[in-house]
């Protein structure tokens, strides 16, 4: 399981937030406990196409020295469909694109609540994430690994181009 490395160039706030997300993490795992493990690994993913979403995917992994999360690999995903790094302004801005999606679930609420109060500052990044969530497809219940031979420019698109109704 990956570590997000303190450093000293961190602030307090960020490394309490590392800290809280971390002691968490236990929790989580507990409520995602029926979840379903991806059946693809991280090699499967560097196998896939390039420009593919799963080849982006772990791309993004190594990039950043990170293994899968086992039932939360979709959580890559997002990285990856987002442009979001792994900083913490766009680790709490990943919560709130979902969330704008209509993904009210206790961690999603629990973890925007606890980064709006931390960061003030991020808050206008915060509403466009929840603003970009909303104004997308549903997407908040896809099974992304199905997709991940996809193009992610396909993916991407279907998220965000919108069904004529």
């Amino acid at each position: 399981m990956e570590t997000i490395q303190l450093t000293q160039r961190q602030s307090f706030r960020e490394k309490l937030s590392w800290k809280i997300a971390y002691a968490l993490k236990p929790l989580y795992f507990l409520l995602r406990r029926n979840r379903r493990e991806w059946t693809v690994t991280i090699e499967d993913m560097r196998q896939m196409p390039q420009g593919s979403l799963g080849n982006d995917v772990a791309l993004f992994l190594d990039k950043y020295n990170l293994s899968v999360m086992p039932r939360a690999e979709w959580h890559d995903v997002y990285h990856v469909l987002f442009g979001y790094e792994t900083n913490i302004r766009d680790e709490a801005c990943i919560q709130f694109v979902p969330l704008g999606n209509g993904r009210w679930s206790v961690p999603y609420l629990a973890c925007t609540l606890v980064s709006a109060a931390f960061y003030p500052e991020f808050w206008p990044d915060f509403h466009a994430a929840y603003q970009r969530g909303k104004a997308a497809n549903k997407f908040h219940t896809w099974d992304f690994e199905p997709l991940l031979s996809l193009p992610t420019r396909e993916v991407r698109n279907r998220i965000f181009e919108k069904v004529n109704k």
